[in-house]
């Protein structure tokens, strides 16, 4: 496996992703890869453009370079060059990875969406977890960052969905290697769960809707811990249940959470290749970065 591959441009985006990807392969002990992807130099050799290649290079150890000094990390790290296309160089790169981490673009003034095109696609396409990084607040270059040992609260939305549930265990692997608080948020609707078992279509008191949903999550929960092995203290493993649309309940944890993980929906034929509704509005609104699990 290749550890964590990031995507690198040099942008204030780019630079976040890899800042994120750097802590992130800290605290998990896994080697780093920085990939930029650039379109070479159509209907020339290679070894008419080396020189171009090799200064390119030296641009990207420097972007790595300072990340360094501004995160603090120190984890075995490498730069590729990749040419051609964007999102197939980065799907290439990330075939063996444990992760994948790009940046997300701002949202434009006419509200378009945050994903960047390349962004947009690889994140449908991609296999391996994906962790989409917002651009968070502006630090001068060489301003070293706060720094931190293990990653904030780790949020995964649970459903009944297979993609949902290799969320769950993927949150769970990551909240046991690096020591930190999972919280696993189910969200539900009375259109989502009606009717209950023998309730003959007898709408029940909100209540009884409430104790179905912790059990049907406490059901999710103990599957995902018997499969993934792991064991987490009760005070680092919390089940939440909420009454809401699950995008909405997300987005709000989001906002003190140090990341938030979804399943993207599995459908057959061509669909396959979609991000289901509460996935994509997570990636679009959330307040800090989002890994999609498939």
């Amino acid at each position: 496996m290749r550890g964590v591959v990031v995507g690198v441009s040099g942008s204030a985006e780019s630079d976040e992703a890899l800042d994120w990807a750097l802590h992130e392969a800290q605290w998990r002990g896994l080697p780093l890869v920085a990939v930029y992807v650039w379109p070479g130099r159509r209907g020339m050799q290679p070894d008419e453009y080396a020189e171009e290649v090799e200064r390119r290079r030296e641009q990207v150890l420097g972007i790595l370079d300072a990340a360094r000094r501004r995160t603090g990390a120190r984890v075995e790290a490498s730069v590729e060059l990749a040419e051609g296309g964007a999102t197939d160089a980065l799907l290439e790169a990330a075939a063996d990875a444990e992760m994948l981490v790009l940046g997300r673009r701002r949202r434009g003034r006419i509200g378009r969406l945050v994903l960047g095109s390349v962004s947009s696609e690889v994140v449908e396409r991609v296999e391996v977890p994906v962790t989409v990084v917002r651009k968070d607040r502006p630090h001068p270059p060489e301003e070293p960052a706060p720094p931190t040992d293990r990653p904030g609260r780790i949020v995964v939305g649970v459903d009944t969905s297979s993609a949902s549930a290799a969320a769950l265990c993927h949150g769970l692997q990551v909240a046991a290697t690096v020591g930190c608080v999972l919280e696993a948020v189910f969200a539900w609707q009375i259109t989502t769960l009606a009717p209950l078992p023998g309730s003959w279509g007898y709408a029940p008191p909100i209540d009884e809707y409430e104790k179905f949903a912790a059990a049907r999550l406490d059901e999710l929960v103990e599957r995902a811990l018997a499969k993934t092995g792991v064991t987490l203290p009760a005070d680092r493993l919390v089940r939440t249940v909420v009454h809401a649309p699950a995008a909405k309940a997300l987005v709000e944890e989001s906002a003190t959470a140090g990341r938030v993980v979804v399943g993207a929906r599995g459908m057959g034929g061509f669909d396959r290749l979609l991000l289901g509704s509460t996935s994509r509005q997570v990636l679009e609104y959330a307040a800090c970065p989002v890994t999609v699990v498939r």
